[in-house]
């Protein structure tokens, strides 16, 4: 249990003493950018008061709390505030769940918390003033404005926590009332950024106006990403709760602008007692910032604090509440009246547009301030919102019961006594008639006296029965306070734990079924706090891991980097050696062949030539690899005849084709026009498909085949690369197929066909050579110019190899994907 040791009485103090008051708001995290303005205007009051001279003579000192966004944290910061702090009032929270976490310790160490900001209502606690607007103050008369105006069709956006969630349940049931349309609900998590399924829904049901409770950072992202989708306030209407002055400069204006806001303040309101408020929140923390609705609250419940402690001539909490009963204030919203019914202030509703600049202007308001209502108990519509009614505490219920079982047992024995009393007054006018018979009866008379004697028997054993009752009731009464006081122990366990407290244990008062709840609770407490703290092992696991991938991210990249650089400089420096060894072999080649006409001689210089040229399409290739890596590849487009370049590319293969004793064929129409695109990655494209055909087959057919295809004229024509279906577009197509009868691969070579340096096996590596960066390059230069490769294969029946490509390449294209055909 908490402990908090009660500040002496009053009159004990010295008059220069401080009075401690707590500032509890969200530093740090989503809910930062509402709550640390918050948190600025209540230290304003606080100082402001100080300069004035205090509250009872004595300065304020404002002991400040960070919320960290987290429920857990605002527990802990609320008992650390009552119980290590010994603060006299704590002013602070925004959202509900923040409120909610804090409210059993309020209530259980008997704390004060002005909560400065709209809520969904349906609550009342005697350790809060509510300075904010209750739901009939600013959700009913926003969806309401909605209505009256046409808007008929209403989307429901919130956050995902208690006030969106209550808040659309009262809505929908006044849409119910209204007979409007709920065009569609969304919940998106507190903080997230992700918003575009929520857009995606709302273009779908296109509703006439979105009504938004969302929180935080995700009004940043929503209103962005609404914009970008082409949506303005003419052609939807947004109507927000939660965005005010504070939240439009950190949306930005420019998103914004022309959507409405529900609230009870607005800076541009043109009063002196606001005037001179907006400048002394200016003044000290800068010309740029803004005030607002939850700003102007959290300003004036210090001083209405402030009030009723001297009205009371007390900090104790009990003096204060009973003091702070309807006391009036002038405050920047105007004129406002404590409730002393509901301890919620008495506010006037405003809908405000939103203007370029920022700033929000008020369209229309109430006229007068409306009293709190937080049950919404005056809307007829509303009444099964709050089931405040009949949610009668067990204590209640099992005194009822007791009283109703002791008023039958005591209506019996009344019933009974008032039996024999008549009972007796009969007998004994009976015998006074016998006795003055003449001729009396003696039986009669014995008879007559042995009724009476039972008659006052029964009298006695009710009267005997009546203590018991009395006893009983006393047992009774014992039993249920134990029970009573059994549950409420639990239940006190059971709200701490909810407000985040895991450390909170309910105290094992019996051995029956409420003892079973409450030790199975702590054990669930113990159980979920052990996870928890292993939770938080994980996650420091986890960033340790991810700091350390990142790491090697980074080394990888610079890694890849330093080996671009590296095959960049070695290509070069390669290059110009190979150049010569090729040149001069063919030299040397001439001269012999005129001079000296040695055929060995003459073979050997081949070889050089045969061998440099090779090493320098490696080299060349390995340098193409490393460009598109680090992506240093560009495209040269430019157009260029299709059929010259087959027979170009046929051309330079055919000795290669022959070397084998394979055959070749080419398939295409006459008129194949002219394309654009890379012509050289094209052409090596082709020779790289052509060359590995003519490799991996002897004594086969070679089949090159090329086609336009054009879904624009041939409507229904459809694209396919080795019967998988390529993705319409309005731009022809051309389709690159060559078919071998060579010794094919197998679906294990296929999976790793495309990578760079593989090869089908180590044996096709020492059987026929190769660097396995041919079919590498070939998908690259594809993906890069907005095509795709699809290759089928058998072993001992020979590969197809399909290639399409845009017959207008664009820059960039866009790739497109198409799962390989086995």
């Amino acid at each position: 249990m908490y402990e908090r040791i009660f500040p002496v009485p009053d009159r004990l103090k010295s008059p220069n003493q401080p009075i401690k008051v707590g500032v509890l708001h969200s530093l740090t995290g989503t809910m930062s950018i509402e709550e640390v303005s918050v948190k600025d205007a209540t230290l304003l009051a606080i100082e402001e008061i100080n300069a004035a001279g205090g509250v009872l003579g004595r300065p304020l000192e404002a002991v400040i709390a960070d919320g960290e966004s987290n429920l857990k944290t605002f527990a802990e910061k609320a008992k650390q505030l009552l119980t290590q702090d010994q603060v006299e009032v704590v002013f602070g929270c925004w959202t509900s769940a923040s409120r909610k976490a804090v409210l059993p310790i309020l209530e259980e160490l008997n704390g004060l918390l002005f909560y400065p900001v709209q809520y969904e209502g349906l609550e009342q606690s005697p350790n809060i003033f509510y300075t904010g607007a209750a739901p009939n103050q600013q959700i009913v008369p926003a969806v309401q404005y909605l209505l009256d105006r046409g808007f008929r069709h209403i989307y429901l956006l919130g956050s995902d926590y208690i006030f969106p969630r209550t808040a659309n349940q009262i809505i929908k049931a006044q849409l119910v009332a209204q007979e409007a349309v709920l065009a569609g609900e969304e919940y998106i998590s507190l903080g997230s950024r992700e918003v575009s399924t929520a857009i995606a829904h709302i273009l779908s049901v296109q509703p006439d106006a979105v009504f938004n409770t969302l929180n935080g950072d995700t009004n940043v992202a929503f209103f962005r990403e609404l914009k970008q989708a082409g949506l303005s306030p003419d052609d939807l209407l947004v109507m927000s709760v939660s965005v005010a002055e504070a939240e439009v400069r950190e949306i930005g204006a420019d998103w914004i602008s022309g959507h409405l806001v529900a609230w009870n303040y607005f800076q541009s309101i043109d009063t002196l007692e606001n005037q001179k408020f907006v400048r002394a929140y200016k003044a000290k923390y800068g010309s740029d910032r803004v005030t607002s609705d939850p700003i102007a609250s959290g300003y004036l419940g210090v001083y209405l604090w402030k009030k009723a402690v001297e009205k009371a001539q007390s900090t104790q909490v009990a003096k204060v509440k009973k003091a702070a009963k309807n006391i009036e204030l002038v405050t920047p919203k105007g004129l406002v009246k404590l409730d002393a019914k509901t301890q919620h202030l008495w506010n006037t509703v405003r809908i405000g547009q939103i203007k370029p600049d920022g700033a929000i202007t008020e369209i229309w308001n109430s006229k007068v301030a409306i009293a709190p209502d937080p049950f919404l108990s005056r809307y007829p519509w509303a009444a099964g919102l709050s089931q405040r009614g009949f949610r009668w505490g067990i204590n209640a219920k099992l005194m009822s019961l007791f009283s109703a079982l002791v008023a039958i047992a005591w209506v019996a024995l009344a019933l009974e006594w008032l039996t024999a009393a008549e009972i007796k007054r009969n007998i004994t006018a009976l015998i006074s008639r016998v006795e003055q018979l003449s001729t009396p009866q003696d039986e009669m008379l014995q008879w007559c006296n042995a009724v009476m004697a039972a008659a006052q028997r029964s009298q006695y054993l009710l009267l005997m029965l009546l203590l018991l009752s009395i006893v009983s009731m006393a047992v009774a009464f014992f039993v249920i306070s134990q029970i009573t006081r059994a549950l409420k122990g639990v239940t006190q366990t059971a709200q701490r734990l909810a407000s985040g407290d895991l450390t909170a244990r309910s105290t094992l008062v019996s051995g029956d079924e409420i003892g079973v709840l409450s030790n199975t609770l702590n054990t669930m407490a113990q159980q979920v706090n052990c996870l928890l703290k292993g939770l938080e092992v994980r996650s420091r696991q986890v960033e340790q891991h991810s700091s350390e991938l990142e790491a090697a991210v980074y080394a990888a990249q610079a890694a890849s980097r330093a080996k671009s650089t590296f095959l960049a400089n070695m290509s070069h420096e390669l290059r110009t050696p190979l150049n010569a060894i090729v040149g001069y072999s063919e030299l040397l080649q001439e001269e012999v062949e005129e001079i000296i006409a040695d055929e060995q001689l003459i073979s050997d210089l081949q070889k050089i030539n045969i061998a440099g040229k090779n090493l320098l399409a490696i080299v060349s290739d390995i340098l193409d690899i490393s460009k598109i890596e680090a992506g240093k590849m560009d495209l040269c487009l430019d157009a260029f005849d299709v059929h010259q370049l087959i027979q170009e590319v046929v051309t330079t293969l055919e000795p290669l084709i022959l070397a084998n004793g394979n055959r070749m064929q080419v398939d295409y129409p006459e008129n194949m026009g002219m394309m654009t695109a890379d012509l050289t990655k094209v052409r090596q494209i082709l020779l790289n498909l052509l060359s590995n055909a003519a490799k991996f087959t002897e004594k086969g057919k070679i089949i090159l085949e090329v086609m336009i295809k054009n879904q624009a004229e041939n409507t229904g024509e459809q694209v396919t690369l080795n019967s998988t279906p390529v993705p319409q577009t309005e731009t022809p197509w051309i389709l690159f197929r060559v078919r071998d009868t060579g010794i094919g691969m197998s679906a294990e070579q296929l999976a790793h066909l495309f990578q760079p340096f593989v090869q089908g096996d180590d044996s096709t590596t020492r059987k026929y050579g190769g660097t396995g960066l041919g079919l590498a390059l070939v998908k690259k230069f594809c993906e890069m110019m907005g095509g795709a490769i699809a290759v089928e294969s058998e072993l001992g029946q020979g590969s197809v190899f399909e290639i399409v490509l845009p017959l207008e390449v664009k820059a960039p294209p866009q790739q497109v994907t198409i799962h390989q055909a086995a």
